[in-house]
């Protein structure tokens, strides 16, 4: 009778260390979640045409490289916000300010791009002009309406070259209160645009279906696309009219008690037609043991890494108005896990940087040879601050300034190739241990880094735990260096022996002073 677990088939898809899926036991080694390296020259990008009012690069910024066009290309929302006229205007109610806020606006997507990803041009489009000169706009004019927290898609499952890119925005014409609906637009390179003539729909709802946060994304795995975004009044529960409001914009709160939730929480829904979805199903909401009291779920980002979903959280702390970014992974795309629960990815700097309030990602990361990059929007204005803080009386520099003396930005921070995880050794040799498993490759790459004095060693055994001759730890060259495509071999050979792959194999990493990223099986190096 056989009591051998049947191996895992991994084909030759890199095995990342998100969980213990992979591992069969562990000894001395600890995992690791890496936050990327900030880029030095942030912000790569800031406010600098006449046009971009209030440049708004959090949940709005999507950023990609077009091999095509060997170009990086980026798209972000400006307010357009008129503070005066908003300032003029008589608000009663914290409700009655957010809509005047809106009211104030002409919301657009602004477009730029780069060779590099470091130095970028903002291009004069034909899309509009502003006082007579042509502008980077490319979504929001008076034929089509304000556009705003906009989403942009290379579309991988697209054969029309004029629909290459994808768009899904909040849009309106007039007041926003009553004309506020979701649409998108297709291009074939990004910049111009044509919107879709068919409604868009979710479920039975075709009117504006989500919140200001729509996320669009594509799972070339399963063949379709993703909406992470918000659920239209998810806010606006039922609340105890005995207790008064604190007087500040934002909602009450109740541990708890589910019926009253009235954080920002994400709702998901996936489809083949980005005009016509299923209806939303809640999907990430904050914890009463596990999140703060005002911690509330923002934007959320996923892209594919091996086989593994993996997303980008913003969670903004509403008390402190500030906001940051966690790295969430999945098996399965809707049951979501903590890289480190506690501890953001992507944090805010000092106070006296440029990003030291806020930190949002809104795409999935540009995945290059030798780093990962990560765009992100960050702040030196907290939230809403300096759009209410005036009008609430609040004692903050930015209420005293209206949005003056602060900016928002787009900012670079890299890690290396399969950079988020990785399984640690230090002083105590470490040893862990594969589950079994097949593959139709031949030769094992390890993405690892050593320190001083640090080592990598492998040994094969099959899926019963006994040793491959020839494939000893005694006969495996030892690595000490840093490489993200390192090739294991076992005197002189990288060959592994194809009649025990099929059947089945482990592999025992065996480190000291090491951090092992993923590995793989390959045929091709």
């Amino acid at each position: 009778m056989r009591t051998t677990p049947t191996p895992l088939n991994i084909g030759q898809v890199p095995q990342l260390f998100f969980d213990n899926y992979m591992i069969e036991m562990v000894n001395f080694v600890t995992r690791t979640m890496h936050q990327p390296k900030k880029h030095a020259g942030n912000p790569v990008l800031r406010q600098d045409k006449p046009w971009e009012k209030v440049v708004i690069v959090r949940g709005d910024t999507s950023v990609y490289w077009d091999e095509a066009e060997q170009l990086f290309k980026y798209w972000y929302g400006d307010y357009g916000w008129d503070y005066d006229a908003f300032m003029s205007m008589e608000t009663s109610g914290v409700d009655k300010v957010h809509w005047d806020f809106y009211k104030t606006t002409d919301n657009r997507v602004l477009y730029a791009q780069s060779r590099d990803g470091i130095q970028w041009e903002k291009p004069e489009l034909d899309y509009r002009s502003i006082d007579g000169r042509k502008t980077n706009i490319c979504l929001g004019n008076e034929e089509h309406g304000e556009e705003a927290s906009c989403s942009v898609l290379p579309d991988p499952f697209e054969t029309k070259d004029s629909h290459r890119y994808k768009a899904i925005y909040w849009t309106r014409k007039g007041d926003p209160e009553t004309t506020s609906r979701i649409a998108t637009a297709h291009s074939p390179d990004g910049r111009a645009w044509t919107p879709y003539d068919k409604p868009f729909r979710v479920g039975e709802i075709t009117e504006r279906a989500q919140g200001d946060v729509v996320i669009l994304s594509a799972d070339t795995v399963s063949g379709e696309y993703f909406l992470d975004t918000r659920a239209r009044g998810m806010q606006y529960a039922s609340f105890n009219p005995k207790h008064d409001l604190a007087g500040g914009w934002g909602p009450k709160y109740y541990p708890g008690n589910p019926s009253r939730m009235s954080k920002r929480r994400v709702y998901s829904t996936n489809s083949r037609d980005i005009n016509d979805w299923p209806m939303l199903r809640e999907m990430l909401v904050p914890d009463d043991v596990d999140d703060n009291l005002d911690d509330e779920f923002y934007v959320f980002a996923r892209f594919r890494m091996g086989d593994l979903h993996v997303a980008f959280l913003n969670v903004f702390a509403r008390t402190h108005n500030m906001m940051a970014v966690h790295l969430l992974y999945s098996r399965d795309g809707f049951q979501w896990n903590w890289a480190s629960r506690g501890r953001p990815f992507l944090d805010v700097s000092p106070e006296v940087e440029w990003d030291c309030y806020m930190v949002e990602v809104g795409s999935k990361p540009v995945f290059l040879d030798d780093e990962i990059r990560v765009y992100y929007g960050g702040s030196s204005l907290h939230h809403d601050w300096w759009m209410y803080g005036e009008k609430e009386g609040l004692d903050v520099p930015e209420a005293r300034a209206g949005w003056n003396g602060g900016e928002s930005a787009l900012g670079l921070a890299t890690l290396r190739p399969e950079g988020f995880i990785s399984i640690d050794s230090t002083v105590r040799e470490g040893l862990m241990i594969t589950r079994a498993f097949v593959s139709d490759g031949e030769r094992l790459v390890v993405n690892a880094g050593c320190g001083p004095k640090g080592y990598l060693e492998v040994e094969l055994s099959d899926a019963d735990d006994e040793v491959v001759p020839g494939y000893e730890r005694s006969a495996c060259e030892t690595f000490r260096e840093d490489s993200s495509r390192h090739v294991v071999s076992w005197g002189g050979r990288t060959r592994q022996p194809r009649e025990v792959l099929a059947r089945g194999v482990k592999l025992r990493f065996f480190s000291r002073h090491c951090s092992l990223y993923s590995f793989r099986i390959v045929n091709d190096v």
